[in-house]
């Protein structure tokens, strides 16, 4: 070994031994480890790399995933593509599905909160819509859709174990007049960046303050059980003037009374018995996420279903901005091609007889 001394000297120029120049780190400085291993694992879905490549793409992924990783995607009916075990089954399935409907799907992240264990992202994709998803054509002009998306992350060491994913297959469809649900309460904006200067995606880790994040999940968990768990129609956590994104079907509310009267009631009204099941919450400064499950007794009328009797199990993503001890904005993703079909209703066989009918 060199002696001390020696290996304090400067490099000079032309010196094979130099190393690497420093940068900083996926997230940038203070990012949670689960942000960075999320990020680099993002570029290659991005970038596509070796979209169609099984031996290269799995080489390209493998780094960032669990041997036992599960990929959760959305109900997507007989397709059975929702749900994969290992990096194979995921490409074999939603991956190549999903790149083959809408290729060269570009993703813009507006929203990436994470601890070192935990992440979550909101985004959108703009793609043409080219081939059948879930045997749903698109229109013959193969029309630019946005593609409103969320994801959850649980993270063991460096590597991911789970990815919990949804899109918003409903307003997907709106967006070419293939109109599966009743028109919607409340008029939609689309799904928007924060209207703050927290960062891009938000928020900058470096310029978390920890108390923030405390306070932040504190107002979150409590919302959550008062919205859903106590069937509080009240929306006392919410800011009188804050906007939410809601789900396709649903529309943006512009204050905390729009947002009660047209998703949290109804909701309750529509539904007995209610259990709710949180597979993971995650919180950075202002921004909170959630992922989980409503299970209740279809017992009334719920976006122009009636009442059927049944057990259905109704799987969200939620998101928002926490300021001053309220939230000022929000976004969420329903999964209801899953929820109505425990209804017994099948919302892609609605929309593939829509496309028809106009092919």
């Amino acid at each position: 070994d060199a002696p001390k001394d020696e290996a304090r000297k400067p490099v000079t120029e032309g010196d094979s031994s130099s190393a690497p120049p420093k940068k900083d780190p996926l997230g940038g400085v203070g990012a949670p480890m689960a942000k960075q291993v999320v990020l680099g694992m993002d570029y290659n879905i991005n970038v596509h790399a070796a979209w169609d490549d099984w031996k290269a793409w799995s080489a390209e992924m493998a780094p960032y995933w669990t041997e036992d990783m599960i990929y959760d995607f959305g109900y997507v009916g007989p397709w059975d593509f929702g749900r994969a075990h290992g990096l194979r089954e995921w490409f074999d399935g939603e991956h190549m599905h999903y790149n083959r409907a809408l290729p060269d799907c570009q993703f813009t992240d507006f929203i990436r909160a994470a601890t070192d264990t935990t992440c979550t992202s909101v985004s959108y994709g703009l793609a043409r819509w080219e081939a059948p998803y879930a045997g749903v054509p698109p229109p013959a002009s193969k029309p630019w859709v946005r593609v409103r998306d969320l994801d959850f992350y649980l993270v063991e060491g460096d590597k991911i174990k789970i990815n919990w994913c949804i899109i918003d297959v409903v307003d997907m469809f709106m967006q070419v007049g293939y109109n599966v649900l009743p028109p919607p309460p409340m008029a939609t904006d689309g799904y928007l960046a924060p209207k703050a200067m927290d960062g891009w995606p938000a928020p900058l880790s470096a310029n978390v303050d920890p108390k923030a994040t405390a306070a932040s999940e504190q107002v979150w968990r409590a919302a959550l059980h008062e919205d859903y768990r106590l069937h509080a129609g009240d929306a006392r956590w919410w800011s009188e003037s804050m906007v939410w994104y809601g789900p396709g079907g649903v529309g943006t509310a512009h204050s905390s009374l729009e947002y009660s009267t047209h998703w949290l009631r109804p909701l309750h009204a529509a539904f007995s018995n209610v259990t709710m099941a949180i597979d993971i919450v995650v919180c950075e400064g202002s921004y909170c996420g959630a992922h989980f499950y409503l299970y209740g007794i279809h017992t009334g009328t719920w976006l122009g279903e009636e009442a059927t009797g049944k057990r259905v199990s109704i799987r969200c993503g939620a998101h928002a901005r926490i300021e001053m001890g309220k939230i000022q904005e929000g976004w969420m993703i329903v999964d209801f091609p899953l929820a109505f079909h425990t209804m017994g209703v099948d919302l892609f066989g609605r929309a593939r007889e829509l496309a028809l009918a106009v092919s």
